[in-house]
């Protein structure tokens, strides 16, 4: 009776660790669902992405931008891998189980073996305060996949917008080239009537030849505009088409202190930055919780063969907390905490410096085209219709003419390109100042603008700073 209960006790201990185990491992394991906002949507591929009928919109392109372009992908991976991170700190410590045996070394001396289960048991709550640690992680990175989708869908924004002032300009030197080629056909009639000089022609030549080069010009930009537009997509070999929307409309007058105040009320850069802080104070609980040990116990079942009896022994190892106390962990976690808030504090000052300069961006661009529509414009529409009419009365010579036309086409130009420049910082202020869609999403942290540099060599300097902390990514994109 004894042997039949000790055995029992040894199989019940063993199944009670077994138990633990399998509880421990089923706790958190996330479904496949949750792991990453896109873990699971395919990559529509570029031989099945339809051109539409007639031309692309921005809601058409920017479906396409989310599905295929690789940051986004990326990002999703990493709140994938942080939330898998998650699940396996919080599951429970394998049990151990094992055979012993003890041979004699002289005759009739006893000869035992044996099985022996141990189970290490986790105290103060560490693996849910280590899932604690992991889950601000994976919020933080989250956060960090808002601000990527924001970048490439502004990325998107601009791009269309550049496009369709490539589109626009292409228009208007076709109507200036079809202008500088009656000019230069009427000019060359009137010189064989002798009404004006050999000058007179060869100016007119002069300015179709220059419009000619400048239409070459468009052309390329617009090729330019394209393929920037579908490298930001995601789809490089997209079929081309037009892109329909207007840079004409609305003007808003925008307030510095409200623009200032909804960004830090909207901006995921911020959220990510305080993330970090209830990261930190979490691996602080954490490290302290390390500081009380666990309990390991084994049961040990052994049969004595010579002597004919059973035994079973219990085994209870505690470590005892003399030299490390976790320490430095804790030191360093409240250090940590200290370098979250600072980072909170820089990434506010960096936005703010970079809202400085889009700002006033934007603010020089809306009075430059109040101006150019209020003044300049009126005047040059109409010195080009008294020039073109005393032409016509012979009061006019073709170099006036000449001079008026290009006046009214260069100033049109100006306007569109002021127009394009204002609309893409507009785009930059109502997208919370995120840009830069082909950069990876660990990079996308507020950069500070610099006197003398652009947005490419505040992120050299940045990619200096944390050279030490990541491997830097081998090409990244400029700033619009």
């Amino acid at each position: 009776m004894a042997s039949k209960r000790e055995r029992r006790w040894t199989w019940a201990a063993a199944y009670l660790a077994l138990g633990v185990w399998r509880a421990g491992g089923q706790e958190i394991m996330p479904s496949q669902e949750a792991l990453a906002p896109g873990a699971n949507s395919e990559v529509i591929a570029e031989s099945i992405a339809a051109q539409p009928q007639g031309a692309w919109d921005f809601e058409q392109l920017a479906a396409l931008a989310i599905a295929n372009n690789p940051t986004l992908q990326q990002a999703a991976a990493a709140v994938a891998q942080t939330q898998a991170t998650q699940w396996q700190v919080g599951l429970y410590p394998n049990p151990q189980v094992g055979y012993l045996r003890a041979d004699p070394s002289q005759a009739g001396q006893s000869r035992t073996e044996g099985v022996f289960v141990g189970q290490e048991f986790v105290t103060a709550g560490k693996r849910g305060k280590s899932r604690d640690v992991e889950a601000q992680e994976v919020a933080r990175l989250r956060w960090e996949y808002q601000s990527q989708e924001r970048r490439v869908l502004n990325d998107v924004r601009i791009r269309v917008v550049e496009l369709l002032a490539a589109q626009q300009t292409l228009l208007m030197l076709d109507d200036l080239l079809r202008i500088a080629d009656d000019s230069l056909k009427t000019t060359e009639r009137l010189r064989e009537g002798g009404s004006v000089s050999q000058a007179d022609v060869l100016q007119t030549r002069i300015q179709w030849k220059t419009v000619r080069v400048r239409r070459i010009e468009a052309e390329v930009r617009l090729d330019a505009a394209w393929r920037q537009l579908v490298h930001v997509v995601g789809c490089p070999y997209l079929e081309r088409a037009p892109i329909t929307g207007q840079l004409e409309g609305e003007i808003p007058i925008l307030d510095w202190e409200l623009t200032w105040q909804r960004l830090l009320a909207e901006s995921p850069q911020l959220r990510a930055a305080e993330t970090r802080i209830t990261h930190a104070r979490n691996e602080l609980v954490r490290e302290q919780a390390q500081r009380i040990p666990n309990v390991t116990v084994q049961l040990i079942s052994e049969r004595d063969h010579v002597q004919g009896f059973n035994t079973v022994s219990t085994f209870v190892a505690v470590p005892v907390p003399l030299f490390n106390r976790n320490q430095g962990n804790i030191a360093h976690a409240e250090a940590d905490i200290r370098e979250a808030r600072s980072e909170v504090r820089r990434t506010q000052l960096a936005l703010r410096d970079q809202l400085s300069v889009t700002f006033q961006r934007y603010e020089t661009l809306r009075r430059q085209l109040e101006q150019l529509a209020l003044e300049i414009m009126p005047d040059v529409e109409a010195n080009q219709r008294l020039v073109a009419g005393g032409f016509r009365g012979g009061e006019m010579s073709m170099l006036q003419l000449l001079a008026a036309q290009e006046a009214y086409f260069t100033t049109r130009l100006t306007q569109l390109e002021a127009l394009v420049e204002l609309r893409k910082a507009e785009v930059e202020i109502d997208g919370l100042l995120l840009t830069g869609g082909l950069n990876p999403a660990a990079l996308g942290t507020a950069l500070q603008s610099q006197a003398g540099a652009g947005p490419r060599q505040g992120l050299l300097n940045q990619l200096r700073e944390d050279s030490s902390r990541q491997i830097l990514p081998p090409a990244f994109q400029a700033g619009p």
